[in-house]
This record gives C-alpha cells, structure tokens and sequence, in this order.
C-alpha cells in the first residue's frame, strides 16, 4: 500500500470537516484495506493523518518553502524577547502555517 506505517502517539489537535459521502465512502474502503494489509488495528483517524503527512512530506513545492520557513526561523533572532521564545521545528512551523490558512 501507498500509505506508510503509522507511527505511535503524540499529543494531538481537534480539527473539525466535513466529506463527499463518496469521498468517506472511499476512506473507509481504505481504512479497512490498510488494516487488512498490515495487520494491525487503526483508528481512522490516524489513517487520515498518515495519508495527510504522506501527501504533504512528497509534495516538492511544500518541502522547498517549509525548509525555507523553517531555516529562517532558526537564524539567531536580534530582538530579546524573540530569543525566549521556544525554537520552531519543522512541526511547529507547519502548525503556523496552518493557523495562516
């Protein structure tokens, strides 16, 4: 299957959508597939997620411009109260880009 393994845990954000029926149709065709294929028992969920970083960490234009944002984040900031801020990783710069959207 094209979707990778599904890594454990971490602390997680509610995000609230709605989908075609014959999109969530498909997904759960999918989900049941995967869990079949692999073995092992997943919450849907956690399947969506997968498919989401899977699409994002192979979309070329989005990788370019995250590094972009994230090496620019890590250069020594020049204002003090910049310096006590936590450092941006490349899953919190992806989160601020979120929030932009």
């Amino acid at each position: 299957m094209k979707l990778s393994r599904i890594p454990g845990h971490e602390p997680t954000v509610k995000h609230s959508f709605s989908l075609k029926k014959s999109t969530s149709d498909l997904l759960e065709k999918y989900h049941s597939l995967y869990q079949r294929v692999t073995g092992v028992e997943v919450p849907l969920k956690d399947v969506v997620e997968q498919m989401l970083l899977d699409f994002m960490s192979e979309d070329k234009t989005f990788q370019k411009e995250l590094k972009k944002l994230v090496g620019a984040a890590e250069q020594k900031p020049s204002v003090r109260a910049e310096e006590d801020a936590p450092p941006v990783t490349q899953t919190t710069a992806l989160a601020q880009q979120q929030e932009a959207i």
